[in-house]
Formats: structure tokens, sequence, C-alpha cells
């Protein structure tokens, strides 16, 4: 399903055999440009791979993911956006495993997007019983500052109320794709300073560069 298709970019579904090139996409422009991956020594991308692959293929079956395609540069792929359906039992499921993740960089980047998720009290606040929720959004280098972003957020949006689902939500984990999302209807329900977010030590786990200062939970009414 073509969702968007414009000066030569063309955004659609995400389909499972997609999954190589995005799995390369999110190592390139996603795993290590988000605040959360900035610096990061740990190769991120390697960690539970066999299980995270397993996790995103199941939600690509979904059908809620897109890919943007750049049909002037030979199709090269220029952006992605990874959702998923979510409800009480999944979010439930999830929190355990992050919880239960060893305290690698994966497992320290699960355990926060829990801990906004459960301060959020998303269900409780909108009184829905599930949800579109983005587990990931990214464009290429290339098409930074472009528009795209904003074209995957609406293409999600459309996507999502045709799917039926009444609420979209997103981490805002990095200052420009949040501000995207602003200016296409999310508002930030809940938000954390990543200075504020530390150790056992008393020291920040994260410490990205400005203006990536707040980690935040995005919400848009479908």
């Amino acid at each position: 399903m073509i969702l968007s298709q414009r000066n030569g970019i063309i955004v659609r579904v995400m389909k499972e055999s997609d999954y190589p090139i995005v799995k390369t996409f999110l190592r390139d422009y996603f795993h290590y440009d988000e605040p959360m991956g900035m610096g990061l020594k740990e190769q991120i991308h390697l960690q539970n791979e066999e299980e995270v692959d397993r996790q995103y293929l199941a939600v690509i079956t979904q059908g809620l993911s897109l890919v943007a395609l750049d049909d002037n540069n030979g199709g090269l792929l220029v952006g992605i956006a990874v959702a998923e359906t979510m409800d009480r039992s999944e979010m439930a499921k999830q929190h355990k495993e992050a919880d239960e993740m060893e305290p690698n960089a994966l497992g320290r980047s699960r355990k926060l997007i829990a801990k906004m998720e459960r301060e959020a009290k998303i269900f409780e606040r909108f009184g829905v019983s599930s949800y579109m929720n983005l587990l990931a959004i990214s464009v290429h280098t290339s098409m930074r500052k472009r528009g795209l972003l904003v074209i995957l957020s609406r293409s999600l949006f459309e996507l999502g109320r045709l799917r039926g689902l009444p609420l979209f939500i997103g981490s805002g984990t990095n200052y420009y794709s949040t501000q995207a999302a602003i200016k296409e209807g999310c508002e930030s329900i809940h938000s954390l300073a990543y200075a504020d977010y530390k150790d056992d030590h008393g020291r920040p786990i994260y410490n990205p560069p400005a203006p990536h200062t707040h980690i935040r939970v995005l919400a848009a009414k479908l």
C-alpha cells in the first residue's frame, strides 16, 4: 500500500522482505544517531541480535510500519517508521522483558522507555484498549531537514486511522523528530530530562548533546 508519492519519494507499507535493508538502515541512521546511542562504545545493533530480529519481523507483519524510497536514486531507502499495535497485555509483557534484560545499551534503553510508558499512564489517560505505538523513525542523512519526517508522520497517522486505531503514541527521544511530531499535532504528555535519569551512583546514564535534552511521550488522537 502506497501512503504518499511526491517528488520521487514513495512511502509505502513495509514488507517482511524489506527487513534486511531496514536492519542495515537502523544500524547506519538510527541506533547511533539517537540521543541514547550517541557516542556509544557498545555495538547496540549486535546485542540480543537474533531476538531483536524476531521482534522486528513480528512487528512488520502487523502492517503498521513504513519505508520511504527515493525513486530518483534507484529506489534507495531514505526513511523508515516501525510501529506496532499496543494493548495492556503486550505492554505488560514488554515491560517485564525490559526489567529482566541485562544492563547493556539495549537493556538500558528498553528500561527507560518502559519507565516513561508506566509514568505516562497511557491507557488510563486516554481510555483506549489499544493504540499505534511507534518504535523507531529515522531518515537518511541526505534527506534530513527536508520534510521527510513530516511525510512519514502524516503517513503513519493515515495508516493508523485506516486500521481503526484511535491513538498514536511515540517516544520522543530526539529533539528534531519530536518537533516534527508536534508540528503534526502530537502533544507531549510526559517528559524527563536526560540529566535527571541517573544510575545507582547518581551519575546521568545519558548525556546527549543539545538540543537533545529530554525524552518525551508523545500522543495524538487519530
